[in-house]
């Protein structure tokens, strides 16, 4: 149950909770903290004991590469890992520890969290549920509900499609390399490059 839930409270999360929000539309830091939320819903089904303030960091900026107070020509995943580390390098996080949020934040876009840490693994999972949806998610209902009450969606499917094309109109030539057995298996018609419109819309939530 999310009563059950102790959020991150330590001061650095406090403080990545009140930059998220000022840099952020509304809709957008929603989907974060529902992110952060879901994660931790994942780990109570799991039972799994996770870096709660990790989780909660690397889930509050992991978009940051997507607001306007990110600049750079590098995809908005390697801008925002960048712009994370700088925050918490600036405020006395260790540099160990800054560049565990740079690496969550970097690889969110691929599926390499999903075989790392319980922590990184766990955000993965809150991250994909918020924007494809799971169907055997198994999460408790109650909570997933709760979570859509607290930090309400406000046209997320296509707020979120609309910042994507504003990533790739804004920066051109597009730096972005795929695995080259991806590459292979395209060009040989063995796998097809999905719809990033028609999965976010898949997601099982009204907008």
């Amino acid at each position: 149950m999310i009563t059950e839930i102790k959020p991150a409270s330590s001061f650095i999360a406090l403080q990545a909770e009140q930059f998220v929000r000022s840099v952020s539309s509304t809709m957008l830091f929603n989907h974060v903290m529902r992110c952060y939320w879901f994660s931790e819903l994942f780990a109570q089904r799991d039972g799994s004991a996770v870096d709660q303030e990790l989780l909660f960091l690397s889930a509050a900026l992991h978009d940051l590469g997507l607001t306007d107070y990110v600049s750079g020509s590098n995809r908005f995943e390697i801008e925002g890992a960048n712009a994370a580390r700088l925050f918490l390098l600036g405020r006395g996080v260790a540099d160990d520890r800054a560049w565990r949020v740079w690496d969550n934040i970097a690889l969110h876009q691929w599926d390499i969290n999903l075989y790392r840490d319980d922590t990184s693994r766990l955000l993965q999972k809150g991250i994909y549920f918020d924007v494809r949806g799971d169907a055997d998610s198994g999460l408790d209902s109650n909570g997933v509900r709760e979570i859509l009450r607290r930090f309400p969606r406000m046209g997320f499917k296509n707020g979120f499609y609309s910042l994507l094309e504003k990533e790739i109109a804004t920066k051109q030539p597009y730096k972005h390399s795929y695995g080259l057995c991806t590459c292979l298996a395209h060009h040989q018609s063995w796998i097809t490059m999905p719809d990033p419109k028609r999965v976010i819309d898949g997601a099982p939530f009204a907008d």
